[in-house]
């Protein structure tokens, strides 16, 4: 083998091992009693991801907001993630109902809303959006 070959099976092989040890898209959880249990034990935020199957900006964030390594990374260490279909929980549709879609919506650990945003975040924006409101509002 040349040093060509085998610096193609290197590098190969270290994407191969990158996009093994990131899921595709965060864990996403269900809006449950359950889940904010969770996330009061773990002393974790809790994001929402509101959207609505007719919504054309919730489906590009799915594509590239929600692909993105730093922010799936993010996600993972910081956060609970919840995506909520607004048919599936209208009650959440209702109490967020000034929100828009996409509607990202960030709940401290005891539930309180510290922040809502309303349309597409690009990639960089959310991560920046998650890294500064862990920074806010964030005892740790």
């Amino acid at each position: 083998m040349n040093m060509k070959n085998i610096l193609v099976l290197l590098v190969s092989f270290c994407m191969l091992s990158f996009s093994v040890s990131y899921a595709n898209e965060p864990q996403w959880k269900d809006w449950s009693e359950k889940t904010l249990a969770q996330a009061k034990q773990q002393d974790r935020f809790i994001l929402i991801d509101l959207t609505a199957k007719w919504c054309q900006f919730c489906k590009k964030m799915e594509q590239t907001t929600y692909k993105d390594f730093a922010v799936i990374d993010e996600l993972k260490k910081n956060y609970i993630a919840i995506k909520a279909d607004e048919e599936e929980y209208p009650e959440l549709a209702s109490r967020f109902a000034k929100v828009g879609r996409p509607g990202t919506i960030i709940l401290d650990s005891n539930g309180k809303v510290v922040l809502t945003k309303t349309g597409y975040i690009k990639p960089q924006w959310m991560l920046w959006m998650l890294q500064g409101t862990l920074a806010e509002y964030s005892d740790k």
